[in-house]
Parts: structure tokens; C-alpha cells; sequence
């Protein structure tokens, strides 16, 4: 479609979104020469005849309507037409970014949610008169334009979709709504009358996550969500953000009622967000309160809640203040192409990165000026329904007070564990963020036995070995590294100190790093750990001979990714790398700059060990911990047993509560006995599994025969599934696009047995950076007639290619992969290879396809995985780059976010590497594998993180 000219006025230059609700163009008007967004929406294929004509005709009316709106909180609609099958709208191009984007650290203050949320009454109350009904408010189609105003985006589009779907509200696919699950109203699942307090509701969702950083109704299942949205009444805002004030739960109460009757307008809501939206007493001088996320309490003498009409007249914005962020991301909401939920694209929204300013001080409150709050990250928000994590957890979510008791005490303001460790909002935390103790978890008990179920077998206790998720899992309780991370009651991240006092000091842009231990650390034999201790952890994990499965982003960040195999031998690590000037401090030299290598410390080859311990076997019960437990007993691979560590501290530790007695860990189960024990435990005793399953009904469906007692929870892999291509062997540029543009990637994940949501781009969520985009169009299916239109393009017909694969489930996933390019014009042979020589080969330039996962490393780092993988000035053996690409513009990219030390910010410009890769066509991504874990009921505070369900707060119930 690049270079295509609508009605000869608008030339289609880039693509730059794509999603349920249509393609979006950035384009130039020749009439007015401008830029502007188009964004092209479609009829169902086979439309013909008096049909075509009749949607053609209802698109063009609800266009002209939504021209028609006049309100500056609404995004107008310049232009509107139809390109043979293909209608489409004009609109501007606008700068700013979503409320989604605003999210993606959390909760906003209720006065700025009250300022957001009055704008958006005021579009809605300008549609409603004019008997326009949105139909899909939600976070991501609200924006802050640089210039401080809301716009609702893609109003009177949907009406039309609903009819291009079938006359209905839903799809021909059941649990297909037209809109976006977790913010529709129950008359759109029950067909009742709808009218303009159906976008009341959605938009009291909207507030509702605002406020808590979730919507009210959260679950992977679709018909879960509408059950909920039609039947469940969702907890009171305050019952998940404590402390918020009275009013918020009153209107939002109202704002979610069930029958349509009992919602106010747009217009009374707007009364009583306007008094919402009033600023806070001011703080007398010498009493400012920590400098966090302000709750919202109303004015001494404030009236409650007021919806009548002729309430006050509507306050005009102001223009806000300078933000208190870091770079501003640019519009980037993970929308994974799930067949049954499809967000509409936002990405036709630019967002340039904001300026850095410096944090607002309280006493700006005291000035009599108003200070707006904005969340601003380079991160991602988490997928839309189908990637959420099923409640409940044992918590709810809050905020965390910033303060702290005595030695050996609770956190103040704690109590809560957040059901999902939100990674892509990754930060870096202060030195005080790193004492300890942990916050209590409220309602939590000392004592009880936690048993664990794994499918995969246990065959290592040594931290150098310990890379999988749930080897990750039990080196957080065995093992403390010199950073790690902490998750806040709201899900967000911060990296802190652990056994470091801080997260550590580079210079030279990250090339060096400093670590200073916290004083008084010991081991369980109470033996002291020392700076020394950790070099020499290091030294030995970079024996690939000696520590196959080690961490190779240490490797290469410390060596270089030339050297990043290992050393080698006896391990003669190069001088200079580490150097210990006391017993408290440890220097890295690195060999490039990285300024997030504190994060890869994190990690279990961040954690000490003795140089006394060299001969003892990876599997050994004498490995000494500085985790709140040790290792009892450990037979073979199937059992292991973990007791209370007694040198542990807890005043220093700032992430493990350590509530229960001992684990009992037994691996090499089938999936079946890990389902059948956990539901069989029920209520009456504490088991879990660390790891889950990948199978789509591998743990089942369900909670359990009765549906109590069992806890069932979902969430994304931290890795995406995708095919490398050789573009040596492929040198083409469009034959490559070709290939990309025909891969089938619900049809991959479906052929693979594997729960997952296929995806168009490599960074899985959980990463800073994150975003959905489908350069290529290639949507759930393939597109085979734009493949072939590529082809020609390069001039090739019956492109000759070689797909290697070496599983079972490798065969039926090739097999699909082979039918949709052999549709395309390509001519595909199978290649069956043994996974032992699978990797050598695909680096040796054997095949033109291999499937391959992008981020295993656990860490949350696109440069743990992106460059070792796509630099083209390494190459296989050395690196990862199965792909043998050499990019200018990918290098050039990589380097740039390797420069960047903002995390945040960092993640940007990773996402544009993502982009960059995409665009050369070097690797094709398929889906983002999700995981099921089940658990019984008398365990509570468990948390998905990265590595699978977290037991750092888990706690046994009496």
C-alpha cells in the first residue's frame, strides 16, 4: 500500500499501526500539503452487492456524523472515503501520548484521574447530544497531547464495525466483541438497549484503573470477563488503593451500574470529577508528606457527591505543569494480535520522548501552585485481557508507605502483594530503598510447610547454573545477589540493593561499577561474605565447560560478545576484570558501556560463593546460603527440602518476608500428577508449582471439579517464539518481506499444542520497550496475495527454501509453516535435524529457517538478548546471530540504546531495534507462549513474575 494515492489527494508514506479496528497510514495531503493519519478500516471479505453498498453507505454517515462533532476534546475527522473495499478516514496527526501510556507505572493521583477523566465527560457529553455513541472508551483511545489536552480518539467507527461484523455486537468468533472486554458495558454482551451511558461505564472503567492500575474486571477468559461485567459487582476502588477518598467509591460505584438506568450522564459525571478535581488543602511548611503519589482528600467542608443537573460550570484546563517523569515512551500498548480480543491501534498517535525534568518538590504545593502528576516510561502496558493474571491472589492492590519501624520491623503502609510483578515498569530504586526489612504482608502468618510440584526435574543447586525459572525461583530463597528486584503493592518494579547497600555506581558511562556490601553479611555456617567471594563466583561461572547453562549476558557484557563462549580452562579470567580493593567493595571493568548491568546482577550470578567451596558438586547440600533458607536434604533430581537459614537477616534483606517453615520441592512429575495433587490439597494444605505448564490445557481450564480450593493463574512467558531467517542465504530484501508477510502465526501457536498469543514483534511483554506493531500486515493468518505481490516484486516465482526442525511438535508447527509459504509462491522443504546439532547448523548458514525462542535470560533487558542475537559485527559462534545479519541501522540502533542509561528511556530506544530488525526482515515473530499455574487455596501472596509464581511473600493460612 506504500505510495498508494486515495482519491488522489492522500499518499499513503508509512505504516506505523495496525489492530482490530483497522490499518493506520501515516500520509501527505497534496491538497493542503500536510500530514495527516489515515487509518483504513475494511469489509468482511465476500461483501458484495447491495450489502457492500449498504455498509459503504452506513460508514459514510456515521463519518459525516463524527465530522460533525465540534468539541476540542475529540479527535475530528478531516476526510473520509472508500478505496474500492476499503473505507477510510482523515485525521490529524497528533503528538502526545495515551492514558495507557500514563499507566504503565501505575495509579495516577485521583486529582489528576479527576482532571483526565473531566476532558473526556466533556467529548462524551458533545457526542451524546448529537446521539453519537463511542463504544470503545478506554485507556488507549484517551490521549494528552503535548499541549496538555485529552482528545477521545475513533469516534464513529464503531457502529460500523458492528455491522461489518455481522449485524451484531459480536463477531462471527464467539468471544469476539466488537470493543475492548475489560471496559464494556453489560448491555453490549446481552444485547440490551444501548445509548450514551454505555460509554459512562466503559469510562468508569477506565477511572477505575486509573486509580488502582487496574480495571475492575481482570481475567484471561473471555466469557469470564463478560460473566463478570454482567453478573459481579467489582471491589470498591478504596479497597484496592486504601486511603482514597469516599466520593471516588460513590462515583464510580454509580458510574459501573449494572442497569443502564441507574448510571449517570456524561455530562453528571463531569459535576462531580470537576469537584474531584479540586486541589488538595495545602500542607503546613515543616509537615510535607513523602515525596509519593498523593492520595486524594477532599477539602474540609466539601460537599459529597453532586450529579444533579445544574451543578457548576465546567472549569477550563489549564496549561499543566512541566511532568515529573523520565522520557516520555512513545505510544506503545502490547496488543498481541489475540484472535479473539483485538485492541484498536493507537501507534498513528507520535509521541516524541518529553524533556527530563526533575522531580516536582512538595513545597511547589505550598507556592499555590498546582502540580500535575504524569507517569511517563518507556514500557509497555499489560496485555489487553487475554495476558492478564487471574485473580485472586491472596492481596489486593495498594500503595506502599514510604516509611520504615525500628530494626527487624514492617515497613510502614505495607500489607499487600501484587498479583503480577509488572517488569516493563522497571526502575531504578534509591540506597534507602534497599534496607529492609520487607514490608509485612497484611494478614500473613509465620510458620507452615509449602510444597512444590515441577514438572522438570531439579538438577542443580549451584547459583553459576542456575538460569531457568524455576531454578531462579529456588536461588531467591537460597541465595541473595547484589541487586534484586522489588515489586510494589501496584505491580510496578524497582531494581534495589540486596546484599549491596545501592544498585551500584558506574563511571565512564556504565563501562565501570562500584558495589559496596552492606556490613555485617554472613553465610548459614556464619562464616562473613566478602567482596572476594563474589569475584570469585564470577570467575568460575564463566567456565562454559565447567558451567554450560551460566549466564552469557555476564559473559558478555564482561568480556565482550567475541568472548562471550567463556574463558575456558582454569579459569584464567583476564586481569583487571574484577578487583576487590577491601572485603566490601567489588569494581567491574566492563568491557563496553552498559549502564544497566546492575540489573543482569540480579540474577543468580550476581550471588557470592566462597572460593572454599570449588570442589564441592553443584548438587551438594554444603553450597552456603545467604538467602532466609538453606538446604536441608536434596535427593537426585526429584527431591528437595529447604529449612529456615538461621544467620539470615531480616533487617537487611528489603524483599523476603520468609513466612513459611521449610519447602518440600519434588520434580520429574507429569503434569497430570502436579493437577491432580494441587486439587486434591485443596484448602487443606499449601502446594504450588514454581513453573506451571505451557500446554494449552496441560493444568486445565478450570479452578477444579467445584471451582473452590484451587487457584488457577495465567500469564505471558518472558519470551517470544519466532523464526530466524538467513539473510545470507536469503539476500533479498522483499523475499524476506515475503516470508514474513505469509507466516500463519495463529496457526503456528495452534499447531504447536501451546496456550500463547501470537505476536509481529520480538520483545515479549515484561520488557521495557515493549509494543505492538504488524510491519507487514501479516495479521492472524498470513497474507499469501501480498506475499506473492512481494515476490514478484523481487522477481523471483517458486523461491526455494529450507525449514529445519527437530521436535515432534517442531514437525506439526513446520508443517503449517510450510502449507501457508508454499501458498505464498515459496517452494518449502522439511528438514528433520537432531536438536544436539539444531544450533551449530542454523550458525553454520545450513538452512533458510529454524525456529528459535528471543529472551531466555530472564533478566527484563532487551540488550540481553536483541544484540547477541542481531549485531551484525558478531557472528555465530561468538554471538547468537543465527540470522548473519549486518545491519547498519540495526548496529547503529543497538548502539545507542546500549548508550542510553535511563531504564526507562533505554526501553525506547530498544523498541526501536525491534523495529529496525523487523524492517530488514531478519527473524519472523509467531507468538508469546502463556503459562498456566495452579495452587491450593491455603497459600496466599504469591506473585507472577518473569520466572514463573513467585514464593518470595507466600504465606500459609491458618
Amino acid at each position: 500500500m506504500r505510495d498508494t494515492v486515495l482519491d488522489g489527494r492522500y499518499t499513503l508514506t508509512e505504516r506505523i499501526g495496525a489492530g482490530g479496528m483497522g490499518v493506520v497510514w501515516r500520509a501527505r495531503d497534496a491538497r493542503l500539503e500536510r500530514p495527516v493519519a489515515v487509518k483504513l478500516l475494511s469489509l468482511p471479505p465476500g461483501t458484495a452487492g447491495a450489502e457492500r453498498e449498504r455498509l459503504l453507505a452506513m460508514f459514510g454517515r456515521e463519518a459525516r456524523a463524527a465530522a460533525a462533532l465540534d468539541s476540542s476534546y475529540i479527535v475530528p475527522v478531516f476526510d473520509h472515503g472508500a478505496d474500492g473495499e476499503v473505507p477510510y478516514l482523515v485525521m490529524p496527526l497528533l503528538s502526545g501520548r495515551t492514558v495507557g501510556e500514563l499507566l504503565t507505572e501505575g495509579p495516577l493521583p485521583p486529582e489528576r484521574v479527576a482532571e483526565l477523566a473531566v476532558q473526556v465527560c466533556r467529548a462524551l457529553a458533545t457526542a451524546h447530544r448529537a446521539g453519537i455513541v463511542h463504544r470503545d472508551i478506554k485507556p488507549a483511545n484517551v490521549m494528552l497531547t503535548d499541549e496538555g489536552t485529552v482528545k477521545v480518539l475513533d469516534f464513529g467507527i464503531a457502529k460500523f464495525l458492528d455491522a461489518a461484523a455481522g449485524g451484531g455486537r459480536l463477531t462471527t468468533t464467539a468471544d469476539s466483541p466488537i470493543g475492548t472486554l475489560p471496559y464494556m458495558a453489560p448491555e453490549r454482551f446481552t444485547r440490551g438497549a444501548d445509548d450514551g451511558r454505555t460509554d459512562v461505564y466503559a469510562l468508569g472503567c477506565t477511572v477505575y484503573e486509573m486509580l488502582t492500575g487496574a480495571p475492575p474486571f481482570d481475567s484471561t477468559s473471555a466469557p469470564a470477563l463478560m460473566h463478570s461485567h454482567v453478573y459481579e459487582t467489582p471491589e470498591k476502588p478504596s479497597v484496592r488503593r486504601p486511603g482514597l477518598a469516599p466520593e471516588w467509591d460513590e462515583l464510580v460505584g454509580r458510574m459501573l451500574a449494572k442497569p443502564v438506568d441507574q448510571r449517570p450522564t456524561a455530562a453528571e459525571a463531569r459535576a462531580v470529577l470537576e469537584r474531584l478535581a479540586q486541589p488538595v488543602p495545602r500542607v503546613p511548611l515543616g509537615s510535607e508528606p513523602p515525596a509519593q503519589l498523593p492520595d486524594h482528600t477532599p477539602p474540609s467542608g466539601q460537599p459529597a457527591l453532586a450529579t444533579a443537573p445544574g451543578s457548576p460550570a465546567p472549569v477550563s484546563p489549564g496549561t499543566p505543569e512541566p511532568q515529573d517523569s523520565a522520557a516520555a515512551s512513545a505510544a506503545q500498548r502490547l496488543a498481541m494480535g489475540a484472535p479473539t480480543i483485538s485492541p484498536d491501534p493507537t501507534s498513528y498517535l507520535l509521541a516524541p520522548p518529553l524533556p527530563k525534568q526533575p522531580p516536582a518538590a512538595p513545597a511547589a504545593r505550598l507556592r499555590g501552585r498546582r502540580v500535575t502528576w504524569i507517569a511517563a516510561s518507556a514500557v509497555v502496558t499489560a496485555l489487553v485481557a487475554v495476558l492478564s493474571v487471574v485473580q485472586p491472589f491472596g492481596g489486593d492492590d495498594g500503595d506502599e508507605g514510604s516509611g520504615k519501624s525500628g530494626t527487624g520491623g514492617p515497613k510502614a503502609g505495607a500489607g499487600t502483594v501484587a498479583p503480577v510483578a509488572k517488569t516493563q515498569t522497571l526502575t531504578i530504586g534509591s540506597d534507602a530503598d534497599a534496607k529492609g526489612p520487607a514490608p509485612a504482608v497484611r494478614g500473613a502468618t509465620k510458620g507452615g510447610k509449602v510444597t512444590v510440584l515441577e514438572p522438570g526435574g531439579i538438577t542443580t543447586l549451584d547459583p553459576g547454573n542456575m538460569w531457568s525459572g524455576p531454578d531462579r525461583l529456588i536461588s531467591r530463597l537460597v541465595y541473595r545477589s547484589l541487586t534484586t528486584f522489588e515489586t510494589l503493592p501496584n505491580g510496578s518494579v524497582r531494581l534495589v540493593g540486596d546484599l549491596a547497600q545501592d544498585t551500584g555506581r558506574p563511571t565512564l558511562d556504565g563501562r565501570d561499577w562500584t558495589f559496596t556490601l552492606k556490613p555485617g553479611l554472613t553465610y548459614n555456617d556464619g562464616s562473613p561474605v566478602r567482596a572476594q567471594d563474589f569475584a570469585f563466583a564470577v570467575k568460575r561461572a564463566l567456565d562454559p565447560d565447567k558451567f554450560p547453562m551460566g549466564d552469557r549476558t555476564l559473559r558478555s557484557f564482561l568480556l565482550g560478545p567475541e568472548d562471550a563462549e567463556g574463558i575456558g580452562g582454569e579459569h584464567e579470567m583476564p586481569p583487571g576484570v574484577i578487583e576487590t580493593p577491601d572485603d566490601r567493595t567489588i569494581v567491574f571493568h566492563l568491557d563496553g558501556a552498559h549502564p544497566d548491568f546492575n540489573v543482569v546482577l540480579a540474577g543468580p550470578n550476581g550471588a557470592p560463593v566462597p572460593e572454599r567451596v570449588a570442589d564441592i558438586s553443584g548438587t551438594s547440600t554444603l553450597l552456603p546460603s545467604t538467602g532466609p533458607y538453606q538446604v536441608d536434604s536434596f535427593t537426585g533430581a526429584k527431591n528437595l527440602t529447604l529449612t529456615r537459614n538461621p544467620k539470615w537477616r531480616a533487617e537487611t534483606d528489603p524483599v523476603r518476608t520468609a513466612y513459611p517453615d521449610r519447602y518440600e520441592i519434588t520434580g520429574s512429575l507429569t503434569l497430570d500428577e502436579i493437577k491432580t495433587r494441587i486439587r486434591a490439597a485443596g484448602s487443606k494444605s499449601a502446594v504450588m508449582t514454581f513453573s506451571g505448564s505451557l500446554d494449552k490445557d496441560g493444568l486445565g481450564t478450570t479452578d477444579g471439579a467445584t471451582g473452590s480450593g484451587t487457584v488457577r493463574v495465567t500469564s505471558p512467558a518472558p519470551h517470544v517464539l519466532a523464526y530466524s531467517i538467513d539473510t545470507k542465504r536469503v539476500p533479498k530484501l522483499k523475499v524476506r518481506q515475503a516470508i514474513a508477510t505469509a507466516y500463519p502465526a495463529a496457526d503456528v501457536l495452534a499447531a504447536s499444542g501451546e496456550d500463547g498469543v501470537a505476536t509481529h514483534h520480538l520483545l515479549p511483554p515484561g520488557i521495557p520497550g515493549s509494543r505492538d506493531f504488524d510491519l507487514y500486515g501479516a495479521g492472524a493468518h498470513g497474507d499469501p496475495a501480498g506475499a506473492r505481490a512481494l515476490l514478484a516484486e523481487a522477481g523471483e516465482t517458486g523461491f526455494p527454501l529450507t525449514l529445519a526442525y527437530a521436535t515432534t511438535a517442531d514437525e506439526a508447527r513446520a508443517e503449517v509453516v510450510k502449507k501457508a509459504l508454499d501458498k505464498a509462491g515459496f517452494r518449502v522443504t522439511l528438514k528433520n535435524v537432531d536438536v544436539s546439532d539444531l544450533y551449530e547448523n542454523v550458525g553454520d548458514g545450513a538452512y533458510d529457517l529454524a525456529r528459535l525462542p528471543m529472551n531466555i535470560s530472564g533478566l527484563p533487558l532487551a540488550s540481553a538478548f536483541l544484540p547477541d542475537s542481531f549485531d551484525g559485527r558478531y557472528t555465530y559462534p561468538t554471538t547468537s546471530n543465527f540470522s548473519r545479519l549486518n545491519s547498519t541501522a540495526v548496529n547503529d540502533a543497538i548502539d545507542e540504546a546500549n548508550a542510553t542509561a535511563d531504564v526507562a528511556a533505554a526501553g525506547e530506544k530498544w523498541s526501536t531495534v525491534d523495529r529496525r530488525v523487523m524492517e530488514q526482515a531478519a527473524a519472523i515473530p509467531v507468538y508469546v507462549p502463556v503459562r498456566t499455574f495452579l495452587y491450593s487455596s491455603r497459600l496466599k501472596g504469591l506473585q507472577v513474575d518473569l520466572d514463573g509464581l513467585s514464593p518470595l511473600n507466600a504465606y500459609v493460612t491458618e
